[in-house]
């Protein structure tokens, strides 16, 4: 199993600056914090904040971190030409192999087909695994972002300031689909008879809904009817 290096530990990508490790190793304290678990996580909590304190003390350290980036450098190129060495020892293996069973041209184009093959599937492997390594990063990073925010939020509140909320992408989405739910299901309740006649009642009982929903409703026929004449004006 692949051990975590001490980056993955904090949640960061290797080139993060001072800083950034910094704010990663707070938030981590305040998720991870053993006085902040249930009880039956607290062990595992008193696990994973030793870890991140091991790696803060390298990672926040500029010497210790070029230090341990070295080694990681050194251990990752060893960790390379043993595969390279492997690869090569199965290649010259198999090249050996196909020398000595058989010299007719049909069995040497299939030997070359299986090389092939086998060098096709080692670089799709790789480029495989370069991605997924990115994906997870920026997913971590997110991730990160986030709870770093919520954290800064909440001590704010606690110290009594009122924090706006500000929309993101994925609030404005979510916004959206709420609002097309609840059309559908007004649409729905519309066209079912006692729910109509309700509906149609309170409507004309409310005189604040009234006076609202008509101006949606004109709203929306302002805008359709703008449309309309613009796509007749066009085609004129």
């Amino acid at each position: 199993m692949k051990k975590d290096t001490l980056y993955e530990i904090l949640e960061v990508s290797e080139n993060a600056s001072a800083e950034v490790i910094e704010k990663a190793y707070k938030v981590l304290v305040k998720k991870y914090h053993p006085d902040l678990q249930v009880e039956e996580e607290k062990k595992s909590a008193e696990k994973k904040m030793k870890q991140i304190n091991e790696a803060y003390e390298i990672l926040g350290d500029e010497t210790k971190r070029k230090e341990y980036d070295l080694n990681l450098k050194q251990e990752r190129e060893t960790q390379k030409n043993n595969y390279e060495q492997n690869v090569n020892s199965t290649q010259n293996n198999q090249d050996m192999h196909n020398n000595s069973s058989s010299n007719n041209y049909e069995t040497h184009n299939g030997n070359e087909q299986e090389n092939y093959n086998y060098e096709n599937e080692r670089i799709k492997y790789e480029k495989r695994l370069r991605q997924e390594e990115y994906e997870r990063r920026k997913q971590m990073e997110e991730n990160l972002n986030r709870e770093y925010e919520n954290a800064y939020y909440n001590y704010l509140r606690s110290l009594g300031y009122k924090i706006k909320h500000r929309w993101t992408k994925e609030n404005v989405k979510d916004f959206i689909i709420v609002i097309i739910i609840m059309a559908v299901i007004i649409t729905a309740l519309w066209f079912i008879p006692p729910t109509h006649e309700w509906m149609v009642n309170f409507y004309n009982q409310n005189p604040i809904l009234k006076t609202l929903v008509d101006i949606i409703i004109g709203i929306i026929k302002g805008i359709f009817v703008g449309i309309w004449n613009f796509i007749i004006s066009f085609f004129k």
